[in-house]
């Protein structure tokens, strides 16, 4: 595939000089958020970005995905970032403007897992809004398996509900009356939605960013209730019965063994995993991702000591038996 290369230069000759802009990425679990800002941050040209991540799980797997942004990459605790309320966004977010070395662009990369109005709504509040102006919020869809009811998910629909624009991805594993399905259910949720098509996360950057499609008055009416009693847009985890399982050891795995725990024994309630992988028969680092029922193994070099983390994200998941198909995989002691 050619690599398609954007510079902001030319097509974004100005920024906003009252608060820097801010872009929300949002998308369900294995949509291809990531790699979205991978894209950006490889084709940002002299633009300096400034970005907050975070994941649902204890162990941060996406920070070693993302290509080095060095100190210009601040992480926001673990967990669901519109859960942690949004203290410990709001502090990231100063800690961005307190920079010795500004910055001209923030972006957020939630989980797959977060309702997007609780963040939008932080930023609209007194703390933010003038410090900040909220340009965008990008909601990144698997073209090739999103549905009406993925995974029986609000947040899912919410993604899609409270973006500004849409990103249909993975179009190459998606047949064109799929995408024309896709288009109807969008247009369903919200009509007027702009939608983008890519692979791999491959979109012209300046359709994207300082873009100026939030709009700031059609949430005026949610801040005062958001104001006084955040817990009740947070409770849809809950609702959504999700939970993870984190696995690290410091011995490899053994080839065979592994491949038998993803084809037999892996559960269905199982939505989203990934992870640095690390087997005995292989000097390679290798990068996993799990999204429904594909997997996807890619392998470079360690540039740290070698051991295994992995992530599981999925409904009710049982902790005990996955750690202990995962210990049967270990080379033995």
């Amino acid at each position: 595939m050619t690599r398609l290369n954007f510079t902001l230069s030319d097509a974004l000759p100005s920024l906003p000089k009252i608060g820097i802009p801010v872009t929300i990425i949002t998308g369900f679990l294995g949509s291809g958020k990531t790699t979205l800002l991978n894209q950006i941050l490889q084709n940002k040209d002299t633009l300096k970005i400034a970005v907050l991540v975070n994941e649902f799980g204890d162990i941060n797997i996406d920070e070693q995905l993302l290509i080095s942004v060095e100190s210009d990459m601040i992480e926001l605790d673990n967990g669901c970032i519109c859960c942690t309320i949004n203290d410990s966004l709001i502090d990231a977010v100063y800690r961005v403007l307190e920079r010795e070395e500004k910055v001209d662009y923030l972006i957020i990369e939630t989980t797959g897992l977060a309702e997007p109005l609780p963040i939008i709504l932080t930023f609209l509040s007194p703390e933010l809004k003038f410090l900040t102006r909220l340009d965008a919020v990008i909601t990144v869809v698997d073209a090739a398996s999103f549905d009406a009811n993925h995974f029986d998910s609000e947040a899912a629909l919410s993604q899609i509900r409270y973006g500004d624009v849409v990103i249909l991805n993975k179009v190459d594993l998606a047949t064109e009356d799929k995408m024309s399905e896709l288009k109807e259910l969008i247009e369903d949720i919200k009509p007027g939605f702009r939608i983008l098509r890519s692979e791999y996360g491959q979109v012209p950057l300046p359709l994207i960013l300082d873009i100026g499609l939030t709009q700031v008055n059609n949430y005026q009416d949610k801040i005062s209730d958001f104001r006084r009693d955040k817990s009740a847009f947070n409770n849809h985890l809950a609702n959504d019965k999700f939970n993870f399982v984190s696995f690290q050891s410091d011995r490899p795995f053994k080839v065979e063994e592994f491949e038998h725990f993803l084809t037999q024994q892996l559960s269905n309630n199982i939505f989203r995993a990934k992870g640095i992988l690390w087997f005995e028969e292989s000097s390679d680092r290798h990068i996993f991702q799990l999204s429904g029922p594909r997997y996807d193994l890619q392998a470079d070099d360690w540039t740290s000591q070698p051991k295994n983390e992995l992530v599981f994200i999925g409904r009710n998941l049982n902790e005990s038996l996955i750690k202990q198909q995962l210990n049967k995989c270990l080379v033995e002691l």
